[in-house]
């Protein structure tokens, strides 16, 4: 077995323990056998993990630095999903055996990776709490992110849509997706498109403001029409989705305009919400300089076997193009 010229905890001290924010309601972070955090009054813990595998969420060969960005920013984009604001996240990482990483000393990896991560942390203003490190087959990323919801206020859930809601995205859908034949080819390139790749942008605050006024919402990491159908099962609704009213990187009529809807990395937040707060959510987006486009609404859905109350509705997700169905052939990222 082939022992790593730096130990673990000369690794923890070297890259992890100083560099990152500070955040006032953590008692003990890194250094002990956990973290100690002093809730805030009144309010509701948030926490999710997200997990990213060399060669299956990222490219193996890409630099330290830009995979750290990636993996860390796509695990804050789930506490924007659902209202948060962020406190802290614990990082596990598995380093794949041998002195060297995608072709450089482990040491140079890991600075370059620690970097990029402090960059990341220090841009959304997440704490490390700690983690853990060790050794095996494939580069493994695991964040775990935690942030706070006030507790007069609820937290955004996927299962609130009502029929009559409509559906807002934020931004524009595509750029990550069509941005990943670039990547595999040149895994540093990040430029263009491959900028939304690497450094998706987390939608705290659209998230935070979107409290009250949201009935459900989630981010876009497998693709607009998955991810609806997430919500619109979640609900219990049908929801109709306008092709022309979508924001994507690519025009209509582009021949890679169907894989801005369906290949994900997008990481924009999907919500929906009363027709009544129209007006509401395009101030806000203008008061956040963001792009928020409203396109479709949700439906009611009968139950196809009334006399069976364990059968849920069969909820779907229709795309429209100039009022006639349109189907893809893709629907959205697979894990497994």
């Amino acid at each position: 077995m082939t022992r790593p010229s730096l130990g673990e905890f000369d690794l923890i001290n070297r890259c992890f323990r100083s560099g990152f924010p500070i955040s006032h309601d953590t008692l003990t972070g890194i250094g002990d056998d956990a973290s100690v955090v002093r809730p805030a009054v009144d309010h509701t813990l948030v926490q999710s993990l997200d997990t990213q595998v060399a060669d299956v969420h990222f490219p193996a060969q890409a630099p330290a630095d830009l995979i750290a960005q990636r993996a860390l920013r796509c695990a804050v984009s789930d506490l924007a999903a659902m209202g948060a604001t962020a406190q802290g996240f614990f990082l596990g990482l598995t380093l794949p055996k041998g002195e060297t990483i995608s072709g450089i000393t482990r040491i140079n990896w890991l600075d370059a990776f620690a970097s990029g991560l402090r960059d990341a942390a220090h841009q959304s203003g997440i704490a490390l709490l700690g983690g853990d490190t060790t050794s095996g087959q494939q580069l493994v990323i695991s964040c775990m992110v935690q942030g706070w919801v006030p507790g007069n206020e609820s937290a955004l859930l996927r299962s609130g849509a009502q029929p009559g809601d409509e559906v807002w995205v934020s931004g524009p859908i595509g750029r990550g997706a069509l941005a990943l034949p670039l990547v595999l080819k040149n895994p540093a390139y990040s430029q263009g498109f491959a900028q939304q790749y690497y450094f998706p942008e987390p939608r705290l605050q659209l998230g935070q403001a979107l409290r009250g006024i949201a009935t459900a919402a989630m981010d876009i990491s497998d693709g607009l029409i998955q991810d609806a159908g997430h919500i619109a099962r979640a609900s219990q609704v049908s929801i109709q989705l306008r092709g022309e009213a979508i924001p994507t990187a690519v025009g209509l009529g582009h021949p890679e305009w169907p894989t801005c809807l369906t290949g994900g990395d997008d990481y924009e937040l999907l919500f929906t919400a009363p027709a009544s707060r129209h007006s509401d959510i395009e101030a806000l987006a203008r008061r956040l300089s963001l792009t928020s486009s409203c396109i479709g609404v949700c439906l009611a859905v009968a139950d196809q076997n009334p006399e069976n109350t364990q059968s849920p509705p069969q909820n779907t997700v229709e795309l429209l193009l100039e009022d006639r169905p349109l189907s893809l052939i893709q629907t959205g990222f697979q894990h497994f």
